[in-house]
């Protein structure tokens, strides 16, 4: 659904305080407004020529280690990157928050891999784009081209995680980043149902993929020596190794992301395995994608949505550079 009616009277709204738009920016603009008044009366699909004439920028992708740079109109990557960082079957205003959210991340991070070439990366370091979108994806791209959160009138930093699993994480404590007041640790009401994921990993196991990251001795138990603000596990004693001490985010990195899901986790050492018991998957900070499409299913809309993860934050029309 189009944005502009509804953010009047929310507090993610957008302004007009960005510089008047040149004339590819204003061809772009023409494009989404037909497209909006198209869909008003019948469904149409948005195309890539589409989304390449709303795009008022490109963005320089690449793979990290590789020599091939690709450059792709703006909203020609949302709309991919939407298909492999959304849940399948999303709501339509699920997929325009991330929309949002997306474009909002690649703008502030333009030129993150400046030293290798490129601007953005196609793994988790950056954001993960498919080969090509889905009719979903470019509608949901097309319906807020050139739209991005700000915060104190510039694209804002942002993170967006598969789940928080009942409760977000600061930035701050997630990677002792300067504390921002729209990424903090807050309730997120639509996974009280969540049923918890296990984990048993072997103390075999776990010893070989302490050592292949310099730890030595044998390891006997693991226990969780302190939590952070969100309830998550910040730091972790492995009774038996040195160093002993291990903090949250480093034991999923050692085990494996995949494999360890997110550090809102309980463990405890049960006959010759640990075992960790937990919520969400990912670090947790700024929106989440599983709740965002609960959201939606209930009847928020883009704005609401925004809102709740990014409190405080507006959404306005991106500005050229």
């Amino acid at each position: 659904m189009p944005l502009p009616a509804q953010l009047q009277a929310v507090a993610v709204r957008g302004t007009n305080r960005w510089p008047r738009a040149t004339a590819a920016a204003a061809v772009g603009a023409l494009c989404v407004l037909a497209y909006t008044a198209a869909r008003g009366s019948a469904q149409i699909e948005a195309t890539d020529a589409a989304l390449a004439a709303a795009s008022v920028r490109t963005v320089a992708l690449g793979t990290p280690g590789g020599a091939r740079v690709e450059q792709l109109p703006l909203e020609m990557y949302v709309a991919r990157v939407l298909v492999g960082e959304a849940e399948p079957n999303s709501p339509d205003a699920t997929l325009q928050a991330l929309a949002i959210a997306v474009r909002t991340y690649a703008v502030f991070n333009t030129g993150r891999h400046k030293a290798e070439g490129f601007d953005l990366c196609d793994s988790t370091h950056c954001q993960v784009p498919r080969p090509a979108s889905t009719a979903s994806s470019r509608r949901a791209a097309m319906a807020t081209a050139g739209q991005i959160l700000t915060y104190r009138g510039a694209p804002a930093e942002i993170f967006y995680s598969a789940s928080c699993g009942g409760r977000s994480e600061s930035v701050s404590d997630a990677w002792g980043m300067p504390a921002r007041s729209y990424l903090k640790s807050i309730k997120d009401d639509v996974h009280d149902d969540d049923v918890p994921w296990t984990l048993s990993i072997p103390l075999a196991d776990l010893q070989a993929d302490l050592e292949r990251n310099g730890f030595t001795g044998r390891v006997k138990n693991v226990e969780i020596s302190s939590r952070n603000k969100s309830g998550r596990a910040a730091r972790l004693k492995v009774s038996g190794m040195r160093p002993d001490r291990i903090g949250g985010d480093q034991l999923r990195s050692v085990v494996g992301y995949g494999k360890l899901r997110s550090t809102a986790f309980t463990v405890k050492k049960k006959d010759d395995a640990i075992v960790f018991t937990g919520r969400g998957y990912g670090h947790g900070v700024g929106m989440c994608v599983i709740g965002a499409g609960r959201r939606a299913r209930r009847g928020e809309m883009v704005p609401q949505i925004l809102n709740a993860y990014y409190p405080g934050l507006k959404i306005e029309a991106l500005p050229l550079r």
